[in-house]
């Protein structure tokens, strides 16, 4: 998905790593800070709802971005079902003419066939004319 967000020159990709970096570096330092007794509680639980929260815009840019994606999708997918049913209304164009055409030729055998008094030629047209029709 390299789907720009905003004008942004970073894919929504990037920027849900990039964010999902940033809460696990918080995590990380806060979990070390606290440990190592330079942190207060209050402080630490301060750091992990910014990580949260972090998180949290992580989850709406990939929302956002998979959304967009799908409308992207939905409207190819119109696209692409119209174009399969004009397809289908001239192939079924194509098959009229085509079976007027052989209706067509099938009268001019036919009116030859009468033309020249042939009778087994007649026959042999006229149920070709009546096998099409």
């Amino acid at each position: 998905m390299k789907n720009e967000l905003a004008g942004n020159e970073r894919s929504a990709f990037e920027i849900a790593n990039l964010l999902d970096d940033a809460a696990d570096a918080i995590r990380d330092r806060s979990k070390q800070a606290y440990a190592a007794g330079q942190m207060s509680l209050d402080a630490y639980m301060e750091a992990r709802a910014q990580e949260l929260e972090l998180r949290s815009e992580l989850q709406v840019v990939v929302a956002t971005d998979l959304s967009e994606a799908l409308a992207h999708t939905a409207e190819a997918e119109k696209s692409i079902e119209q174009s399969i049913a004009d397809a289908r209304q001239r192939i079924e164009t194509i098959k009229s003419v085509k079976d007027g055409l052989a209706i067509v030729a099938a009268l001019v055998t036919l009116a030859a066939a009468l033309a020249l008094g042939d009778i087994k030629a007649i026959a042999k047209a006229g149920k070709a004319v009546a096998g099409l029709t």
